[in-house]
């Protein structure tokens, strides 16, 4: 073998506000861990880890803020990409598995924001991402809906690992005491699961401090002066604007 597999493999969930990051982890865990919001503006103000079981082996779930909860929500853009800095490089065994979150059926402009971010900028493309589509219990069936939609995600060159086209609710329970979605449900955990468990990296990859602190922060600090283009791309694809990212870089130095 040419590495040691980590104990227990770090999976990073991650999407907007609302996409169901929560109700994964929830449905996974077989149990009501992560707390969930029904407002427009979330309740994941930081990572939290969710140690879940799968075929016999750990694996721990992170589950991160929203990137685009704007002003007005209650974590704000700057703060959110920050933590998920902060979490990227507090995993001393490494990550296994990036998790796209996001509810269907419509795609929304910011997807490609979020993906870029995570795989591109933070993980250097060198971390298996696949996508989990929520909100598809109307859809029959419901692994349709990516046939459907995968020619939008190839045009913003979003190209997973694999995907699975889900709902993470039961739905309302019938006067039989059955919920309107258990087959659904049930088919859904099982999907999700097996997703994991088939693409998550046997030898994780870990953060070279010296290496990513000289290629994220230094960087932004330079960019602070104008001097660094490839920030400017960055913030260029992830929709952050010049003023934010200025505010990030003064955030990411004083991590």
């Amino acid at each position: 073998m040419s590495g040691e597999k980590a104990t227990s493999p770090n999976v990073i969930i991650f999407g907007e506000t609302g996409s169901g990051k929560s109700s994964v982890i929830n449905m996974l865990s077989e149990s009501m861990v992560a707390p969930i919001s029904s407002g427009a503006t979330g309740c994941t103000f930081r990572h939290v880890r969710y140690p879940v079981l799968i075929n016999g082996e750990t694996y721990n779930l992170y589950d991160t803020s929203g990137l685009d909860e704007g002003e007005q929500g209650k974590v704000a853009k700057q703060d959110a990409i920050a933590q998920l800095y902060q979490l990227i490089v507090d995993l001393e065994d490494g990550v296994s598995l990036l998790v796209f979150c996001m509810r269907g059926p419509r795609i929304k402009e910011a997807a490609h924001k979020n993906w870029r971010l995570f795989h591109e900028v933070f993980c250097k493309k060198t971390v298996p991402i696949v996508i989990v589509v929520t909100g598809l219990e109307q859809e029959d069936p419901m692994d349709g809906w990516w046939r459907a939609n995968k020619a939008a995600f190839h045009k913003y060159q979003m190209i997973p690992s694999g995907n699975a086209c889900i709902t993470a609710t039961r739905g309302k329970q019938t006067r039989s005491g059955r919920y309107v979605f258990e087959d659904e449900f049930e088919e859904s955990r099982l999907k999700v699961a097996k997703l994991i468990e088939d693409s998550a990296l046997a030898v994780p990859w870990k953060v070279n401090r010296i290496q990513w602190f000289s290629d994220i922060t230094i960087c932004l600090m330079k960019f602070r002066i104008g001097e660094a283009p490839e920030i400017k791309e960055m913030a260029k694809r992830c929709n952050i604007a010049e003023d934010e990212a200025k505010e990030l870089a003064e955030r990411l130095n004083g991590v």
